[in-house]
């Protein structure tokens, strides 16, 4: 006699929470973003943008291959042109962002990089045909207005756009393609795998360019380097590009650019532990950036529901 085959309670459980769990880690790793934001400027004082991205990206990737583990059997040709593409997009946006990072300031950099959540509801539509429904638009739209108010103290004078504005503004065209990427391929791969794969791309690319462009020269002694390469490199690539990567597989790119949205939110309240003032228009930001990942959330729960 057969008997008919069940999930198990902890099978449903996951089943059934996977998504929220894994957008709640990965605002844990936004949170550290924004803590390690002013690390990654002090290193660039002392070391090159090629060199310094080349270092934490290969720590990145030495750390995602250990967390792999056995999973490295599983590699197969499907593997080939989604870590070539990815590593390709995450080698420009590290480059421009941190190349940019040296000739602007972190509140400016922090905004110009966060507009890549203005620019993936766009790109996606275009580029994936899966539109943003009207209330992930407007809670873009929140959280694009609650950026500015964080970012921009001294008013409409802080957006002439220098050099180093200008690069770090396409490098926040560059972390949109990165999120729409990892939307497109990581449903089809391991994860971890997929991740450990296209970070050793970018730390490839980024050596190469490291080797043709800068001196090679490391300044060993610099306290500065190695807290930005090791929080960087080790957290947020290494850990934090395995729960992006992860975290794409149920979210749609909107609300991944969203919770990414909480970055200079997080800067803000690591600039507070250390002392910084926090003003009436950073709290006010930080509430409309809530307000519009709330409104984004509201708008995927009616989908789902079918309203």
């Amino acid at each position: 006699m057969e008997y008919p085959k069940t999930l198990s309670p902890q099978t449903t459980f996951w089943r059934d929470y996977q998504a929220a769990f894994s957008e709640i880690t990965f605002v844990v790793v936004v949170m550290v973003w924004g803590i390690t934001f002013i690390f990654s400027k002090d290193a660039l004082q002392v070391i090159g943008p090629f060199a310094y991205n080349t270092i934490r990206l290969l720590l990145g990737a030495v750390t995602l291959a250990v967390l792999v583990g056995r999973d490295w059997q599983s590699i197969d040709r499907s593997y080939l042109w989604p870590s070539l593409i990815t590593g390709l997009v995450l080698f420009g946006s590290y480059a421009v962002q941190a190349y940019g990072m040296q000739f602007t300031t972190a509140s400016k950099a922090g905004f110009l990089t966060g507009t890549n959540l203005v620019y993936v509801p766009i790109l996606s539509a275009w580029l994936l045909r899966r539109a943003p429904s009207r209330t992930a638009v407007a809670g873009v739209i929140l959280a694009f207005v609650g950026l500015y108010l964080i970012s921009f103290e001294s008013g409409l004078n802080g957006l002439t756009i220098a050099p180093g504005d200008f690069w770090v503004a396409l490098g926040g065209v560059g972390w949109a393609l990165y999120i729409i990427v990892l939307a497109r391929y990581s449903p089809y791969l391991n994860v971890m795998v997929y991740a450990a794969l296209h970070v050793l791309v970018a730390a490839l690319m980024t050596g190469i360019c490291w080797l043709v462009v800068e001196p090679l020269v490391v300044p060993v002694t610099s306290t500065a380097l190695w807290i930005g390469v090791l929080t960087t490199g080790f957290l947020i690539i290494g850990l934090g590009t395995s729960v992006q990567t992860w975290v794409t597989r149920t979210a749609s790119p909107t609300r991944v650019a969203l919770i990414a949205a909480l970055e200079p939110v997080f800067a803000a309240i690591g600039g507070w532990w250390i002392g910084e003032l926090i003003t009436p228009r950073i709290i006010l930001g930080g509430a409309l950036i809530m307000a519009g990942m709330l409104l984004a959330e509201l708008g995927h729960l009616l989908r789902q529901k079918g309203l």
